[in-house]
């Protein structure tokens, strides 16, 4: 005989007491053979994880439970393509509004009726028919009407909600019940009701810990309810509610309440808190829940306005724009923070540098950023846990405007501080911290420790965009700096090429187009990065992200590709007015560059000398090691050549540098591996055979690399002394003429002819140039 496997089926399990739960589960223990198949609306003894360790359990959600269209249609009963089915799929799929709707169908007896009767008007019908029918008690109405503006809630703020609504003189139930010791215990109630009633379930794997979330259509259903009927709640109701959601992390929808209800002080609270979040997450939401503010408001609200500058800068579509609330930004930061608490006074310091950074305003940016870290320290730690998210980014702001005045240390210093805040507070915005960090380093020259905090860096789990975006910029400038030190071209080029979709929005763009530039030199293509930064510039003049002192930073860059182009005039004259250790190197290079020793050693001696407060960082010492031992090379000065060679490679191995003997011009290279050779220089690296393999700077005894019509040109030259008179000369148009003068001044680096025909005496072109070239030296030039 075929015996069938007994099975137990219980309606609403969750009706049953401990004890009978308990007897199930020892039957089944008992009796293996035994299922039970059960339905429950809400969570109780029977639905408890726990259970799943004394026997076999598997749950079927709401989610699983929603109806298909074919479900649908049957309750209902219409074709599975009607209007009335994908209503009842666009609330959810739920049973509960098919009853309505089937209801409603047979009342009306006409099948496609209910498409012109929407789904609020059906749950609105039925929720008047529950009150008016005696079937909810009007305690347990006002409750849900009251909780339904909120998408979530837990037991603490249903408690509250409910207290609002019945301290509300209009609140037609009775104003004395839940109050007392058994409060808890009537929310808890209350909210299992809505669960009985399907207007509702709860959420997450404990009763104890989850929130309860109403229906979609239920809860608008009720939240219209109570802006009909009790309109006055609205306000105390919806900002209870967003502090709740402030809270419990949720900070767009805490800041579209605030915002609704004019709370500007809280929306403040939630920006500050939530900074990195809403810019990361919310960027399209935040600017059109600001679009139509007045700016007589935000001109108050220093916090909103910079977050909406960042917002509209990242677009990289709206510069001018961002360029408005970075201003507005800074007006309300400086009005407002004498009167602030120091976490406010730390964030407006923070928001104004950030903001006169942004817009080119340095020397400023500077004196608030200052200010601001003086600010930071001196805070106790409850007034710093005030700042809540946002104490790493403050660090980072602040640092950042150290990094760019030249407080290298300064900025390492609030870069580690917000790493390690982020660390002990579980908070993203310190990784930021990290990053700029080995970015700083790598940039100062200091390889060494910038790949070992990116490696440390690398082993942590960043969010998502994060480490290919602004966050991470520096981390892909580290690690792009870190493979040119290598001579590994491609791999620094990866580095930066997954920061090209951010290149409109990231103001490092300087850092970034010198680090192409680099590739390209050590490409041996030195058109090809004159071409490339120019255009860089050009664009970002364009877009208003190309200040004097963001030019500024530049300098050396452009020196440095005329130099590598064989044009040390114009490296020269780029230059000329710049006053720094950094610049006092350039122009030892280019001294070295024109086999001039001497003049190189003298700009060297001067290079200790701090220039604006800067001291020479690692970069610019390695550098100079480099040059010095370069120039003592080609003096031919054999003693002090090996002391300054072995002094440099001890110093280069030990900060992890490449480049700085790269950039020795070849020949004075070429000299120190020779010097080397002869003194057995250990080199347990080859740093110097690679370095000559890369060799960016010619020497200017080579000739620049010229047309054959460029040739002819320059030799034709010393004997024309008029645009005319070339052009006879060369059976060509004075236009012709005019256009390939330019070309080859550009390559020669100069301005003039009387330039142009020194330039070439000393690149040995021809014979006749060196007499010219001392015939016109004292001739007035046409």
């Amino acid at each position: 005989m075929l015996r069938v496997a007994p099975v137990l089926v219980f309606d609403s399990i969750d009706r049953l007491s401990q004890e009978s739960v308990d007897g199930l589960v020892n039957l089944v223990i008992d009796v293996p053979s035994i299922s039970i198949r059960a339905t429950a609306r809400q969570t109780s003894a029977a639905t408890e994880p726990a259970l799943a360790f004394h026997i076999d359990v598997a749950t079927i959600g709401p989610a699983e439970l929603a109806l298909t269209a074919e479900e649908a249609a049957e309750i209902l009963p219409v074709d599975a393509g009607s209007a009335a089915v994908a209503q009842v799929l666009d609330s959810g799929g739920l049973p509960l509004v098919a009853q309505l709707m089937a209801q409603r169908i047979r009342e009306d007896g006409h099948s496609d009726s209910p498409a012109k009767s929407s789904i609020a008007e059906i749950i609105d019908s039925f929720i008047r028919a529950e009150i008016t029918g005696k079937s909810w008690h009007p305690r347990f109405a006002q409750f849900v009407t009251v909780t339904s503006v909120a998408e979530s809630i837990d037991r603490r703020l249903a408690a509250e909600l409910d207290a609002i609504g019945r301290r509300s003189a209009t609140t037609a139930v009775d104003a004395g019940s839940g109050e007392g010791a058994d409060a808890a215990g009537e929310t808890s109630a209350l909210l299992d009701r809505a669960e009985a009633e399907g207007l509702g379930l709860w959420g997450g794997k404990s009763r104890d810990s989850s929130t309860f979330v109403y229906t979609p259509a239920i809860r608008d259903a009720f939240e219209r309810r109570l802006r009909a009927d009790q309109p006055h709640l609205v306000r105390a109701l919806s900002l209870a509610v967003a502090q709740w959601e402030l809270e419990n992390a949720n900070p767009f929808a805490a800041l579209r309440r605030s915002v609704e209800f004019d709370d500007w002080t809280l929306a403040a609270r939630v920006v500050r808190q939530f900074w990195n979040e809403l810019l990361r997450n919310y960027g399209p939401q935040v600017r059109r829940l600001f679009a139509g503010t007045p700016l007589g408001i935000l001109r108050r609200q220093p916090l909103i306005s910079m977050l909406l500058a960042l917002n509209y800068n990242r677009t990289g579509h709206h510069r001018l724009r961002a360029l408005e609330f970075f201003a507005l930004a800074g007006h309300a930061s400086r009005t407002q923070r004498e009167r602030s608490s120091p976490a406010d006074r730390a964030v407006l310091r923070s928001i104004e540098t950030a903001a006169l950074r942004v817009s080119g305003k340095f020397d400023a940016a500077l004196t608030a950023a200052l200010d601001g870290r003086d600010i930071l320290l001196a805070m106790s730690p409850d007034e710093r846990d005030n700042l809540g998210l946002a104490e790493p980014t403050l660090h980072n702001q602040i640092g950042t405007t150290l990094f760019y005045a030249g407080r290298t240390e300064a900025a390492l210093d609030s870069f580690a501080r917000s790493a390690a805040v982020g660390e002990s507070k579980g908070l993203k915005a310190g990784l930021q911290g990290m990053a700029l960090s080995a970015g700083t380093l790598a940039v100062a020259g200091d390889l060494t420790e910038a790949r070992i905090l990116r490696a440390d860096a690398h082993r942590l789990e960043w969010p998502e965009g994060w480490i290919t975006g602004y966050m991470g910029s520096f981390y892909q400038l580290a690690g792009a700096f870190s493979a040119l030190e290598s001579f590994d071209v491609n791999i620094a080029e990866e580095h930066l090429r997954l920061l090209d979709p951010h290149r409109e929005t990231i103001e490092h763009w300087p850092l970034l187009a010198h680090a192409d530039v680099l590739v390209c030199l050590l490409r041996n293509e030195p058109e090809r990065a004159r071409v490339q930064l120019e255009r860089e510039i050009t664009h970002q003049r364009r877009r208003g992200a190309a200040s004097a002192p963001t030019l500024a930073r530049l300098t050396h860059t452009r020196a440095l590709v005329e130099l590598a182009a064989g044009n040390p005039a114009a490296a020269e004259k780029i230059l000329a007015k710049a006053q720094s250790s950094r610049s006092r190197v350039g122009l030892a290079r280019i001294a070295l560059a024109r086999a001039q020793p001497d003049d190189a050693l003298r700009h060297l001696l001067r290079e200790g000398e701090p220039a604006n407060g800067d001291a020479p960082s690692s970069r610019s010492r390695g550098e100079a090691l480099a040059l010095r031992a370069g120039a003592l090379a080609l003096l031919g000065d054999t003693q002090r050549t090996e002391m300054a060679i072995r002094t440099a490679l001890t110093f280069l191995a030990d900060r992890g540098q490449g480049l700085a003997l790269a950039l020795v011009p070849a020949d004075a290279l070429d000299a120190v591996c020779a010097a080397a050779r002869s003194a057995g220089v250990d080199d347990p690296t080859l740093l110097l055979s690679r370095a000559r393999a890369n060799a960016i700077v010619p020497s200017a005894a080579s000739a620049p690399s010229l047309t054959p019509r460029e040739i002819a040109l320059a030799l034709a030259l010393p004997h024309s002394h008029s645009t005319n008179a070339l052009a006879e000369a060369l059976s060509i148009s004075p236009n012709t003429v005019k256009t390939q003068l330019r070309g080859l001044y550009r390559k020669l680096g100069v301005g003039s002819r009387r330039e142009a025909i020194a330039a070439l005496s000393v690149v040995e072109l021809s014979a006749p140039l060196a007499e010219e070239s001392n015939r016109l030296r004292n001739e007035p030039f046409d």
